[in-house]
């Protein structure tokens, strides 16, 4: 009976590696499962709206917090003081429960784009002071409660020294009789046919920027590019904050090689039929990577392409890597519809004929969308009235 022990060891010992067997087989199963939901989720998110500017995001809380349009002042553009670009706002605030409540959402969003923040000397009673401050941009902002009969005064206030506190310049007007050229870009095409047909009836000058590799991307791009209008790519690029902050499909990494951002070029230039150019859909991390958007442009460059940069961040690279690679580029001036409503995109639009005039030239983004096209619908005929002259957007890269 003795020689029978070993055997008993032996199948002991079989049994235990069949279970750690099972058991990293498990493990592995349940990886994989995990990882394939994970993807799942974030594929089924879908593409989201464009990130804004730090004074399109003041608008916005302003708003939210009833600050009517002709309670909030700015004289933007503005003074260069010491290298800085000095903005000088003022907000008339319904009451002190919403002046103290759009204080703290200004914090908040001037944490959310990385500002300095620093208070004037005032911080009580029934006004604020702030100033916000960026790599060669400030914002002195006053808030103050409005009260009947009277409007909020005086100058910007900051808390440093005295020489950097300019007097408030009036915003300057074009010349009596100034014309200028204004390009309108829809973008977010491709995943519905629902506006088609609003979207083709609008003038051929204004271009429809598609997303590739959606359910109706060579749908819209042809039925577009035979109304007469100019075609581009949305190219979907990494956003701060991915991948909870999804692109799309087809998205553009900053971590990816240098051929696999112009193959990813590549392919989503080819899904897109009739493509003039490219302009960026989110992309704050990418445009913000000058190696990434290098590589973007010797793509566009091989392909004879022309690029708009959609500015999603005040930190992007964009115009420089195109420009160092010969790629003619262009520059958003003016969001149309980050307020999905017919008054807002009025103000917006009101905004890029006011910039076209001044300036000779702007671009505005907005989206296909349908309170948008039906403003474009009835705006855009009697622009020319109003100075701008209505352009395609590769008219106004260079």
């Amino acid at each position: 009976m003795a020689p029978a022990a070993p055997k008993r060891r032996k199948t002991k010992r079989k049994t235990r590696e069949d279970w750690y067997l099972v058991a990293l087989v498990g493990l592995a199963v349940l990886v994989l499962g995990s990882f394939i939901w994970i993807r799942f989720q974030e594929g089924t998110r879908g593409p989201v709206g464009p990130e804004i500017d730090f004074d399109d995001r003041l608008r916005l809380l302003a708003a939210e917090r009833g600050v009517a349009d002709t309670a909030l002042t700015s004289d933007d553009p503005i003074r260069k003081i010491d290298g800085v670009f000095m903005r000088s706002w003022r907000f008339s605030v319904p009451n002190r429960a919403a002046m103290e409540a759009l204080e703290r959402d200004i914090l908040t969003a001037a944490a959310e784009f990385q500002g300095r923040v620093s208070r004037g000397p005032s911080d009580v009673g029934e006004s604020r002071r702030l100033r916000i401050e960026f790599q060669g941009e400030a914002f002195d902002l006053e808030l103050a409660v409005a009260r009947p009969g009277r409007s909020v005064r005086g100058d910007p206030v900051t808390t440093q020294a005295p020489t950097l506190v300019p007097t408030a310049t009036p915003r300057p007007r074009p010349s009596p009789g100034a014309r200028g050229r204004l390009a309108v870009l829809l973008d977010d095409a491709g995943q519905s046919m629902e506006l088609l047909a609003s979207a083709t009836d609008l003038p051929e000058a204004v271009g429809v920027s598609v997303l590739p590799f959606l359910p109706h991307t060579a749908e819209i791009a042809n039925a577009m590019h035979e109304s007469g209008h100019e075609v581009w790519l949305h190219l979907p690029m990494e956003p701060e904050g991915y991948p909870k902050s999804n692109p799309g499909p087809g998205a553009l990494l900053v971590t990816m090689s240098a051929s696999e951002i112009r193959q990813a070029v590549h392919d989503a230039l080819n899904n897109v039929p009739h493509v003039v150019g490219m302009n960026n859909h989110m992309g704050s991390k990418a445009t913000a990577n000058l190696r990434t958007m290098t590589w973007v442009m010797q793509e566009l460059k091989s392909r004879g392409m022309v690029f708009i940069d959609s500015r999603t961040t005040r930190k992007t690279v964009a115009e420089q890597a195109a420009e160092a690679q010969g790629v003619p580029v262009g520059r958003r001036h003016v969001f149309l519809d980050n307020e999905r409503d017919r008054e807002a995109i009025l103000r917006q639009l009101a905004e890029a004929v006011y910039r076209c005039r001044l300036h000779g030239s702007a671009i505005a983004i907005g989206h296909l969308d349908r309170v948008t096209v039906e403003v474009l619908r009835d705006e855009l005929p009697g622009l020319s009235k109003r100075g701008a002259d209505l352009v395609a957007p590769s008219e106004l890269v260079k």
